[in-house]
């Protein structure tokens, strides 16, 4: 019985301090993180609209984007600027350098802005906003290099309008860089198999093509495949993605997937594990077996080298250095929510 007192007591005196120090308590149960891993990026193998939703619209902050020239500069895309700014209205590239949130009407609303694009909203202190559907507001910053530190950036206006002529100043608007790059790369010089009629082409040209209805108010351009066959017939066909659907396909993955069975399937897996098991042990060889396995993993924390955080996470969006007593400071930017920050080389700080 004595015992049995004995236990309660050590148990009660347990439960008080644990009342008493609710922050430690806290603090047990949601550890703060040593290590992390790669932050999801932008999908180069589909476009920006296959990809966007309200919920995941900040991870597109550093993504590059290219304005092909406007088909219709009356209608969109609705493209906000400083007076004076000298903005071109295509071919340029901006990278997306913040988001605004729910109350991006009325902040665009209080600043002085020119249209740069879509004539049709030209004077945004008198804008119908009622009349337009906001989807977001991407801030972006041209990449050409007119738009140095202390100017004004460019406000992308995603939305639809209720009005005529409808504004496609929608997600197609911009061209996502990345996937560009990527259908170039898949397709460009490529021998392709059309699956309308499994009729052999060659992909010639990757390019950008005016939307389907180019004499309307449709200001998009579509990522277009030019083809090729061997009588010099040819034919326009958009890039295969998960929305427009799959039109070609390369021969040789075309080949692959028509003749596979098992043992190819066998191969095929054996060769992925080898270059798997080959990246682990270049990256122990590299940074040691703690570290090296950390960075297989895609995982940082602190006290890593720039060079382990660069093979973990691969090459961040933006770099920004500084020069203190201590040395030069980098901070390393992945998302926005996601930064490195790094002394003489090493990771000191994971900002998140």
């Amino acid at each position: 019985m004595k015992i049995n007192g004995l236990i309660l007591i050590l148990l009660f005196q347990t439960c008080l301090v644990f009342s008493q120090n609710p922050g430690k308590k806290e603090s047990l149960k949601n550890p703060e993180p040593k290590t992390f891993l790669k932050p999801t990026s932008f999908d180069s193998t589909q476009t920006l609209s296959e990809q966007y939703t309200p919920a995941n619209e900040n991870q597109f902050i550093g993504l590059e984007l290219f304005l092909p020239p406007p088909i219709n500069a009356e209608a969109g895309p609705i493209l906000f600027s400083k007076s004076g700014r000298g903005i071109d209205k295509g071919n340029r590239r901006f990278k997306v350098i913040d988001i605004l949130k729910a109350s991006a009407v009325e902040q665009l609303k209080q600043k002085n802005l020119t249209c740069v694009c879509g004539y049709r909203y030209k004077d945004p202190g008198n804008l119908k906003w009622k009349e337009m559907v906001v989807f977001a507001v991407f801030v972006l910053r041209d990449e050409e290099g007119k738009d140095v530190p202390g100017q004004s950036p460019v406000y992308w206006v995603v939305c639809e309008s209720k009005e005529q002529p409808y504004s496609n100043s929608n997600l197609c608007a911009f061209v996502a860089q990345p996937f560009l790059e990527k259908q170039k790369q898949l397709f460009e010089n490529q021998p392709v198999v059309l699956l309308s009629g499994k009729t052999k082409w060659t992909c010639v040209k990757v390019t950008l093509t005016k939307g389907k209805d180019s004499n309307s108010s449709d200001s998009c351009y579509q990522v277009s495949c030019l083809l090729k066959n061997g009588v010099d017939a040819q034919m326009q066909v958009l890039a295969p993605t998960e929305k427009s659907g799959r039109t070609i396909m390369t021969e040789k993955q075309y080949d692959w997937l028509n003749n596979f069975n098992r043992n190819e399937q066998a191969e095929w897996q054996k060769a992925e594990n080898e270059k798997k098991e080959k990246h682990k042990a270049m990256c122990i060889s590299r940074f040691g077996q703690q570290k090296g396995v950390l960075v297989d993993e895609e995982k940082v924390e602190a006290g890593m080298t720039s060079e382990m955080c660069l093979v973990a996470w691969g090459k961040p969006w933006d770099v920004t250095k500084a020069l203190s007593a201590a040395g030069i400071k980098e901070t390393w930017s992945y998302s926005w929510k996601y930064k490195l920050h790094f002394e003489k080389g090493i990771l000191v700080r994971i900002e998140h």
